[in-house]
């Protein structure tokens, strides 16, 4: 049985048996095939947008004197105007249709001020925070190849990020919505009564849950003492010539 975080000298431990790490190492697993999937559909889009920014025909020319009419038929200039133009190309994104990649992507500006805005918002910054998701979940699969757990600061706060985007994942699944929800789901806790597939997530559900509780508890309980080395150091810092 899974033993939950604990800081230690050593750093963040936590034990698990092998069909935990398993279960843990396919959960992030799937977490990382909806992320590429999402990927997989922005670049091609993106190469859709490209291809059709390259046939873009030339017969804009003419409208003006010669010197204008070289400019307008000029492929690079058009190039440049299509790729700065917010009305094509990687400036507009449309949000994921499917609602576990749309609560792992969220629209970052919920108070844009039309949707033309938030398209162009997530296109900015979509491709930064999927990746940073992936390199999360990329290092906690690793993490969780060895039954013991040691994880320093950094390694346990991208394994709580990564034990996040599971859960999150797992709520979309489940319709996690309100309290009431939430404790529905929690009632769940006897493998026993995991009697179809909404009541087996629940208690996924319920143990990256539980995994993440004493993650956070036990970095909660450091933050004293990493406050007071960062102000030292601070310190340490400004006494310096």
């Amino acid at each position: 049985m899974a033993r939950g975080f604990t800081s230690t000298p050593r750093g963040y431990l936590a034990t698990f048996e092998s069909g935990e790490q398993r279960l843990l190492r396919q959960l992030f697993d799937d977490v990382i095939t909806l992320l590429r999937r999402r990927e997989d559909e922005t670049r091609s889009d993106a190469e859709t947008d490209q291809a059709g920014a390259e046939a873009e025909p030339d017969t804009e020319a003419g409208t003006g004197d010669a010197g204008d009419a070289d400019i307008a038929t000029d492929s690079d200039f058009w190039a440049l105007v299509s790729g700065i133009s917010a009305g094509t190309g990687e400036n507009r994104r449309a949000a994921p249709s499917e609602a576990a990649t749309l609560r792992l992507l969220p629209t970052g500006t919920p108070d844009a001020a039309s949707e033309a805005e938030a398209q162009e918002f997530r296109a900015l910054t979509e491709d930064a925070v999927l990746q940073a998701k992936l390199e999360d979940l990329q290092r906690a699969i690793a993490a969780v190849e060895s039954r013991h757990l040691v994880l320093d600061l950094a390694a346990a706060e991208s394994f709580g990020r990564a034990l996040n985007a599971v859960r999150l994942v797992l709520a979309t699944r489940l319709e996690i919505e309100t309290d009431d929800d939430a404790a529905r789901v929690h009632e769940i806790s006897d493998v026993a009564n995991a009697d179809s597939v909404d009541a087996y997530m629940a208690l996924l559900y319920n143990f990256t849950s539980w995994l993440q509780e004493t993650l956070m508890t036990a970095l909660l309980a450091d933050l004293p003492d990493q406050l007071g080395a960062a102000d030292d150091d601070h310190g340490e810092r400004e006494d310096r010539p």
